[in-house]
């Protein structure tokens, strides 16, 4: 796994100027890491009233099909309305306990799975030194995915720079090292957020690169039509060996 150096500090700045809040609370649901990114999403704009099905599967990159479905869920856990805004009770659980999210999340496109396990490692993050050192096992209970998917949706995440990861140990009481957890350090996300945007133009400009030349190699094919490798005729017959096709002209 890649390691990478502690960062010194991060810039400060007003919290509520760039991250939601989610409340403590909703880890006691259970949720399934579409809904928890469901939920997250009507966290991030609870000022601002509701959203169709459509809205929220374009800003969390989902189909509509799959977002009424978790919609649906929310609803039956009493976590959302019928009109797809945050229930009373949410809101006030908001104001007293909870943990806060980076607006920017939206922007990463990343798996649902991986964007709860993210969550939760800032919902347990030193505030102070962003870092905390949970198992894979303690990460798998509290967001109900199996322990591979988490250490896959780790990957993931320290691939997208929103984490390090660093190895730890410890010595018991015979003086014996054991290999301890992994110590989870959250990196500032606009860097993250930029590197992603720079990876998907990248991406762009190579798909252009390649359209052009399938274009210009049609055009070429249609200008210069090449003579056919074979004539056709009548099948050989089956007992024959299969002759191999020559072509007409060499160059």
């Amino acid at each position: 796994m890649r390691r990478r150096a502690m960062p010194i500090g991060w810039p400060r700045r007003d919290p509520r100027h760039y991250r939601f809040a989610v409340p403590n609370a909703v880890w006691e649901y259970k949720l399934k890491p579409v809904e928890f990114v469901i939920f997250s999403y009507l966290c991030y704009h609870r000022p601002s009233g509701t959203f169709t099905p459509e809205v929220i599967a374009t800003d969390v990159h989902m189909t509509t099909s799959t977002v009424k479905k978790y919609l649906e869920a929310l609803v039956d856990r009493g976590l959302v309305t019928a009109e797809r805004s945050l229930a009373l009770d949410v809101q006030c659980i908001t104001s007293e306990k909870f943990f806060t999210l980076p607006n920017e999340v939206f922007l990463l496109w990343l798996p649902p799975s991986a964007f709860m396990v993210y969550a939760y490692l800032l919902l347990i993050e030193d505030r102070r030194t962003h870092a905390c050192h949970p198992s894979y096992n303690t990460i798998a209970a509290a967001t109900g995915v199996s322990k591979n998917t988490v250490m896959k949706s780790i990957g993931t995440l320290l691939d997208m720079d929103l984490i390090t990861v660093e190895p730890s140990s410890y010595f018991d009481k015979r003086g014996m090292k054991w290999k301890g957890n992994n110590l989870y350090t959250i990196q500032p996300v606009r860097p993250a957020v930029d590197a992603f945007h720079q990876r998907q133009l990248r991406q762009l400009e190579l798909e252009a690169k390649c359209r052009r030349v399938l274009r210009r190699q049609a055009e070429y094919d249609r200008r210069h039509p090449r003579a056919a490798l074979c004539a056709t005729g009548s099948a050989p017959a089956a007992s024959d060996p299969p002759q191999q096709c020559k072509p007409l002209c060499t160059s």
